[in-house]
């Protein structure tokens, strides 16, 4: 379980980091062709990855069969790739990542309640926690 959240911690550096150098990809190439660059060579290294670690063999039914659904992942990839670039234009970086896992909590308290019927108030109490955090956080260094 340690290796897990250190992972999930490190998963959580890694977002903050491409945030930022993907911030001064838009800044230099426009936001959409930030993006484009960012999701062309992602695309390359995920085909890579995904080559070496299946020793060459891919299943392209696997991909035909596959719900459609699935491909929206990429979609809301794009959209929140986009959303992080222009809010990064308008506040500060902790307050973007706050604001980002704010939405995580909140995204994932309701895809627990609506897919799989459960919310907790441990679930509830945990997102009123960040967000008092945050308006806290707004009013300290409004001050």
């Amino acid at each position: 379980m340690i290796l897990i959240i250190l992972i999930a911690f490190l998963y959580g550096c890694a977002t903050v980091i491409s945030k930022m150098i993907n911030y001064r990809a838009a800044q230099e190439l426009g936001t959409w062709n930030g993006s484009l660059v960012n999701y062309v060579v992602a695309s390359i290294l995920a085909l890579v990855m995904l080559l070496f670690t299946t020793r060459f063999q891919v299943d392209l039914y696997a991909y035909v069969k596959a719900p459609l659904y699935l491909y929206a992942g990429g979609t809301f990839g794009v959209i929140a790739f986009v959303i992080s670039i222009i809010t990064l234009s308008k506040m500060k970086v902790f307050q973007s990542t706050i604001f980002l896992l704010s939405g995580q909590l909140l995204a994932g308290i309701l895809f627990d309640l609506f897919v799989f019927g459960n919310l907790t108030a441990y679930k509830t109490a945990g997102i009123l926690l960040v967000t008092v955090g945050i308006l806290w956080d707004k009013k300290v260094t409004a001050a």
